[in-house]
């Protein structure tokens, strides 16, 4: 796949939006200010394809992208707390449509903060996808902003924390784990 034929598509902001998923997609999922922008521009070597922002909880709809014939969705980040009821409300729902629609979903790529162990949302979030059986692959962002010990001290905390799990760490300021992640995505494309 050339990752520089990406194009923007569409953004929804409610489940009765969302079109038929017409073409494999590869969902990007993960708390508020996690680094979900940044890393979807690292993996697309664009500077501005998503939207980064260092307000917490920016992103409110899912964004599609297309490149070539698979789609990239782009869900808003979860545990922001500074929303209305209302709105945790349309986004609770925009999740349960997205997910319960029969999507075509080949990878989830869910994003943890390779800094702090998971939080108690990104937790409930891996516990679903487990349940529901969707395929996944954890990328540990912010893998940069960590010297040498402690870096070394959470590579030897993480396994117990995502026991069992298939990690990348992953860095939008130096690449690191790019190529690995690009990797992911093909094995998961190609797999039928």
């Amino acid at each position: 796949m050339n990752y520089n034929n990406v194009t923007y598509e569409v953004s929804f902001g409610t489940a009765k939006q969302l079109p038929v998923s017409d073409l494999p997609e590869i969902v990007f999922s993960g708390r508020s200010n996690v680094g979900k922008s940044s890393l979807i521009n690292k993996l697309f070597n664009r500077k501005n394809l998503a939207r980064v922002s260092s307000v917490p909880g920016k992103t409110t709809t899912i964004n599609f992208f297309r490149c070539e014939n698979v789609r990239f969705a782009d869900l808003p980040g979860y545990g922001y707390a500074k929303r209305s009821g209302e709105e945790i409300r349309r986004w609770s729902n925009l999740m349960e449509g997205y997910f319960q629609s029969e999507r075509n979903i080949k990878l989830v790529v869910q994003l943890v903060d390779m800094r702090h162990p998971p939080t108690a949302d990104d937790r409930t979030m891996i516990e679903f996808l487990k349940s529901a059986d969707v395929p996944f692959v954890v990328a540990l962002t912010k893998s940069d902003k960590l010297k040498k010990t402690e870096r070394q001290k959470r590579e030897q905390l993480i396994p117990e924390e995502l026991p069992g799990l298939e990690t990348i760490a992953f860095s939008s300021e130096n690449g690191e784990g790019v190529d690995a992640l690009k990797a992911r995505i093909e094995k998961a494309l190609s797999a039928e």
